[in-house]
């Protein structure tokens, strides 16, 4: 089973996670060399936006991949967002002061719209 579904939507690349409780090593695992392909993905737009709608709960080591991904993303540029998280992960979150460090938006609409303008033309 795929542990993350990657779409776009105009010119973001959206990722929803599959699993409502991100615990398994095996699956942060996963999701880590996901998020290497992700900023690629990204790169020729550079927006990207992390929507935790299914996750209810997550290890540290997750929030640690988070945290590299945000990293990478400030490298190469690629404006990083989050949205949809839940009040236990918040509440985590906002403990860790990571709310002062990722931009996080409450429903995925919002985040869409703090992105801005499409820069894509349809033909």
């Amino acid at each position: 089973m795929a542990v993350i579904d990657i779409r776009d939507k105009g010119d973001v690349v959206v990722v929803t996670f599959q699993h409502n409780r991100i615990l398994d090593e095996s699956v942060i695992r996963a999701i880590g060399e996901e998020f290497k392909n992700l900023t690629l993905a990204a790169a020729a737009d550079r927006k990207l936006l992390l929507n935790f709608e299914r996750v209810g709960f997550m290890s540290s080591s997750m929030i640690g991949q988070i945290m590299l991904l945000s990293r990478q993303c400030k490298t190469d540029k690629i404006k990083l967002k989050l949205c949809n998280i839940s009040p236990n992960i918040m509440e985590i979150f906002t403990l860790m002061r990571l709310n002062k460090v990722l931009e996080i938006h409450q429903d995925e609409e919002e985040a869409l719209e703090a992105f801005g303008p499409s820069r894509r033309r349809l033909f």
